[in-house]
């Protein structure tokens, strides 16, 4: 039996209007091409559909059976051989440095999984995006209290001191938290997570610079305005021929999280969560006894 949708299609238009030329206009072919299809379908059925003795087309019995079959099969068969519509590209925010092995494997794997584009796109803001929907979800340095964004903590490292080569503390080994409340402090304004307010009162460092962005952040230290606290990955991503990084003693520790709208999130923004968590790298071993805190 060789029939095709385009035969059922043809049937069913003429089934409802009941007249050639009308069927033939609405399915848009001519009228000798409707009526060649017709004599196909029922070729192939081996019955026939539409008594022909009158002027306009009536439907046979078998005609109105197959009618009333093909009004709720056709469309659902037509929609299942309709190609998947694409899916939206997720796209995620950062601003502040990127986590390249750690954001380079949850995309990996949600792309290899799940056939969906992630887009990591810088946006030099707080949120990263978030708060105006430039992006669908976001990795953050530093903490998240928006009430409208769900947020999880995906890790914690160490701060490293950013300083130029030709300041007095080239020539340290490290650098402490407390010493840098001695110093000028390069700030960013627009995606920073530290300000001198960071600082214990008594030992606050003034700002030295200010910058909307890790690139003007980086140049104010080369030129000697302040030095730099950065999370140590993203000073690993970043070196620079005029600035040393220094192990930073004493510092609280940097947090990086990952954030989505609650309201309408991407459909595959909890995925990427997952992943994420995923990807993690293990915890290190913890001393034997040193979950046992000193009495």
């Amino acid at each position: 039996m060789d029939i095709g949708i385009h035969h059922l299609r043809c049937f069913l238009t003429l089934a409802e209007e009941q007249h050639f030329t009308w069927a033939a206009d609405r399915l848009g072919v001519s009228q000798p091409t409707l009526s060649r299809q017709i004599r196909r379908l029922e070729e192939s059925l081996g019955r026939s559909l539409l008594d022909r003795s009158t002027r306009h087309p009536r439907l046979t019995a078998e005609g109105r059976r197959l009618q009333a079959e093909l009004r709720t099969l056709l469309p659902r068969l037509e929609a299942a051989l309709q190609p998947p519509e694409p899916r939206a590209p997720l796209r995620l925010g950062y601003a502040w440095g990127f986590p390249t092995q750690l954001g380079r494997r949850a995309i990996e794997h949600l792309e290899e999984r799940h056939q969906v584009l992630v887009q990591p796109v810088r946006v030099d803001d707080r949120t990263a995006g978030l708060r105006d929907a430039t992006v669908d979800a976001a990795l953050l340095w530093g903490s998240v209290d928006d009430p409208r964004l769900t947020s999880v903590q995906l890790l914690r490292e160490p701060r490293v001191a950013a300083v130029s080569r030709r300041s007095t503390l080239s020539v340290k080994s490290a650098v402490s938290w407390r010493e840098l409340g001695r110093r000028c402090l390069v700030v960013n304004t627009v995606s920073g997570t530290l300000t001198p307010d960071d600082w214990p009162c008594d030992n606050r460092p003034e700002t030295g610079a200010e910058a909307t962005n890790l690139e003007e952040y980086l140049h104010a230290v080369a030129a000697r305005r302040g030095v730099g606290v950065l999370p140590a990955s993203v000073a690993a991503q970043h070196p620079d021929p005029d600035i040393l990084y220094l192990p930073l003693t004493g510092a609280p520790s940097a947090t990086l999280h990952y954030a989505y709208p609650r309201t309408n999130p991407h459909p595959y923004a909890a995925t990427l969560q997952e992943a994420l968590l995923r990807t993690l790298p293990p915890a290190p071993a913890r001393p034997v006894g040193a979950g046992r805190a000193a009495a």
